[in-house]
């Protein structure tokens, strides 16, 4: 969008943007490609208010299996990215 702002690519919400602050977080890396990620926190608020935002969107366990990795996630140190040689 000419504002900059992210644009759902696609399903019932293509073309709508996204919300402010989605993916101001830090980047996720992927080997040598960096890019931006949609924040845990806001990863939990998407799972956790869906069925309330859309109410033909059922509550699913898979969503509750996934907040609760989340936050057990956010809950420990972040550690370091490993240093060189390949993984055996």
């Amino acid at each position: 969008m000419p504002d900059g702002r992210v644009l759902v690519a696609g399903g019932p919400w293509a073309g709508t943007a996204w919300p402010a602050g989605l993916l101001d977080g830090p980047p996720g890396r992927l080997g040598g490609l960096v890019c931006p990620i949609v924040a845990p926190h806001a990863q939990i608020e998407i799972k956790r208010m869906m069925p309330v935002w859309d109410p033909r969107r059922p509550r699913r366990a898979k969503d509750a299996g996934d907040i609760a990795r989340l936050r057990e996630a956010l809950r420990r140190p972040v550690s370091a990215p490993p240093t060189g040689g390949r993984p055996g």
